[in-house]
């Protein structure tokens, strides 16, 4: 296997290994980062600080992703990702600076996490989409596959590392761990050819971004299995959202314990994400079928919230986390293909962008949800309640009209199916 990797690796160039090397350097920075700041407001302000700074930080990644995105489209991608680099490590300095000298102070957390927000709204969509740029077309699906890898590699090790360095030593050296990272995903980036920087198009301006989002806000509306689909998992992911967020860290403070077990619970989380994205949720997708795939995994999901909520041992609580990344890969994996296939291929960005807009509505509201709920409940109460909530809810997953029958048709009857089912949905939009 690791042979495999090498030859692929070799196949894909010098450059590409670059941006490899760059993405995985950024999500471990990126999930080191987000538990070591939970850990710090948690140990300081408690839970109504982490439900204030969940909510003000989705907030902003739910208009900088939108509004910033488009720039590597506009922009040579080196540039802006040397930019946003520059940017975050700037901010990772001053929190590294703060923790270092003992200084809390909420609102200076959030104003450097804005920075941080706003950097990785550029750096993400270009180390995503860098790829068809310094691969052959033929070798572009192999690219991707490489970066999915990679990917999950650096959300395993962020937080493993994380984890294991507070409980060592401080949260002062683990930001300062953040910044070193970050320098490794700099340096990667900027070692990248000069064929990259070579000048784009102008990315569409605002006038078409919002007629673009409204033809896919009309085409969801439209068309009863996506418009029920897309609500069903929207409310679900106001419950779910918080609970592998900010009342994980919360969670993991009321049991007493170590931040080696946040970064556990973390690495449970993207391990699980990363062993169904091998194979795991296609050996389920097979077996159970797509519809019992999907339903399976939300329930394994609220038993996994419902383990968190009632057990009192550290394992079990990493071994739920796990649950919960074999769950949401299976999730995400189950109709993906089917969905996509059945929008027309000039409505398939919209659909997406529409997807991401509710998640990120979800992970706005959910840290607020949950900061209402801590104020009546414990989190391990809280826990129970959400994990039970989402098993009602995903029960309506079920119930959606034509779900099953959807799910059940080979690729090649979905190809196309939502034009044939609901043409009203596209037309007047091209």
């Amino acid at each position: 296997m690791l042979k495999q990797y090498r030859h692929d690796l070799q196949q894909l160039g010098r450059p590409f290994m670059l941006v490899l090397i760059s993405e995985m350097a950024t999500l471990s920075a990126l999930l080191l980062g987000n538990i070591t700041i939970a850990w710090w407001i948690a140990q300081h302000g408690g839970a109504r600080d982490l439900a204030t700074f969940g909510v003000t930080v989705a907030a902003a990644s739910l208009l900088a992703i939108p509004l910033l995105s488009p720039l590597g489209d506009r922009y040579p991608k080196k540039r802006l990702m040397a930019i946003g680099f520059i940017a975050i490590a700037i901010e990772s300095v001053a929190l590294a600076l703060l923790a270092q000298t003992n200084v809390y102070h909420l609102y200076l957390i959030i104003a450097c996490e804005m920075i941080g927000v706003c950097a990785m709204a550029i750096i993400m969509p270009c180390i995503q989409t860098i790829a068809s740029e310094l691969v052959p077309a033929e070798k572009l699906s192999l690219a991707l596959s490489m970066q999915k890898v990679s990917g999950s590699l650096g959300g395993i090790m962020g937080p493993a590392l994380g984890g294991s360095v507070i409980a060592a030593s401080s949260v002062a050296s683990a930001l300062w761990v953040h910044v070193a990272l970050l320098l490794i995903a700099a340096f990667a980036a900027t070692r990248l050819p000069k064929a990259v920087t070579a000048g784009k198009p102008a990315a569409p301006g605002l006038t078409q971004w919002l007629h673009e989002l409204k033809a896919g806000l009309r085409m969801k509306w439209h068309i009863p299995l996506e418009r029920h689909w897309t609500i069903v998992t929207l409310v679900i992911g106001m419950f779910y959202a918080p609970t592998i967020g900010m009342m994980a860290t919360l969670r993991v403070t009321s049991l007493g314990l170590s931040a080696f077990w946040l970064g556990a619970t973390n690495m449970g989380i993207m391990s699980g994400m990363f062993l169904g994205f091998l194979g795991c949720a296609s050996f389920f997708s097979r077996k159970l079928g797509r519809f019992g795939a999907l339903i399976g995994a939300a329930q394994l999901r609220a038993a996994a919230l419902l383990l968190v909520g009632l057990t009192a041992s550290p394992l079990l609580l990493a071994t739920a986390f796990f649950m919960l990344g074999i769950s949401q890969s299976t999730t995400q994996f189950v109709g993906v293909t089917h969905r996509l296939l059945a929008m027309p291929p000039n409505y398939r960005a919209r659909h997406a962008s529409v997807n991401t807009m509710a998640w990120q509505i979800s992970s706005t509201l959910g840290p607020a949800v949950a900061g209402i709920a801590l104020l009546h409940a414990s989190v391990a109460q809280c826990y129970v309640l959400f994990g039970i909530l989402i098993a009602l809810l995903s029960i309506g997953l079920a119930l959606i009209p034509k779900m099953r029958e959807f799910l059940s048709v080979d690729h090649d009857v979905a190809n196309g199916w939502y034009q044939r089912e609901y043409p009203a949905a596209f037309r007047n939009y091209n």
